[in-house]
């Protein structure tokens, strides 16, 4: 499943640095007053639309656009049992399009995910919010207190929650960049299993060939990953954060001894391989 396209993207020098621009259309306040997960009657209805236009047009749409492929559903269904308080999902961050493939790959389930907040100020800012986007605040503690108690509250329940912990969004990257802890800190807390999932890629081949060059994405949902509670929660956060690199690379396709292996999670040693 590895396979390195020949795009001309220049990707940024550090692996948590954003490579898009988006066109900045209104703008939102972010404090401690906003809403950072939506509740209440209308918001449900709305969740209730959004679960059926997903699956009349947006998973279609994204099967067309990006010839997604998924394999590994069956470890859903085998552990079920481990996720009947929820769970937490963790890919890559390589498509515009990758959350609606994570939503594919899991469902029936629909769940939240922490985002760049400049994306909710954008074209696609209401999408981004309907789908489950909760926009993380950079400029006030009291603003960022807020958006962790709504996260909070929300990985409480049994709910699923979906994290991009590279970062940030570059284009049919085909290594794993160095995971944030923060991630693996909410798992370990809130004793949620981490679900990891990989896109990655092949090339174009048949009719694909004809509508563009771009890669087509193959997602693979692994086994899960749970907290070792025989040891304290620094050392459990180290040890999930650990392997979760480990197998996202090795679902992926790249193996220690591969030129593109990487074991330092430090984002300011991480060296880009395109």
């Amino acid at each position: 499943m590895y396979y390195r396209h020949k795009l001309d993207y220049k990707y940024p020098e550090k692996s948590d640095e954003h490579m898009i621009h988006v066109k900045h259309l209104r703008d939102t306040n972010f404090d401690e007053n906003y809403e950072y997960v939506e509740k209440g009657l209308w918001h449900k209805i709305k969740r209730g639309a959004l679960w059926v236009a997903l699956n009349t047009v947006g998973f279609l749409a994204c099967r067309i656009k990006h010839g997604v492929k998924i394999y590994g559903r069956e470890n859903l269904k085998k552990y079920k049992d481990l996720f009947k308080n929820g769970a937490i999902t963790i890919s890559n961050h390589v498509l515009m399009w990758d959350y609606l493939c994570v939503l594919r790959a899991i469902r029936p389930r629909l769940q939240r995910f922490p985002a760049w907040k400049t994306n909710f100020e954008g074209p696609n800012g209401p999408l981004i919010r309907w789908v489950g986007g909760i926009p993380i605040p950079t400029h006030s503690f009291r603003a960022m207190a807020k958006f962790k108690a709504a996260l909070e509250d929300v990985l409480k329940t049994k709910k699923w929650v979906h994290f991009f912990p590279e970062g940030s969004m570059w284009f049919y990257y085909p290594d794993i960049r160095p995971l944030k802890k923060a991630v693996f800190k909410y798992a370990v807390e809130f004793d949620k299993p981490i679900v990891p999932i990989t896109l990655s890629f092949r090339p174009r081949g048949g009719i694909y060939k004809l509508f563009g060059k771009a890669p087509l994405v193959d997602v693979t949902v692994g086994e899960p990953i749970t907290a070792d509670k025989t040891v304290d929660k620094r050392t459990a956060t180290d040890i999930m954060h650990k392997a979760a690199y480990r197998i996202m690379q090795g679902m992926a396709g790249i193996f220690p001894g591969d030129a593109t292996y990487n074991e330092d999670q430090n984002i300011d040693n991480y060296v880009k391989t395109m």
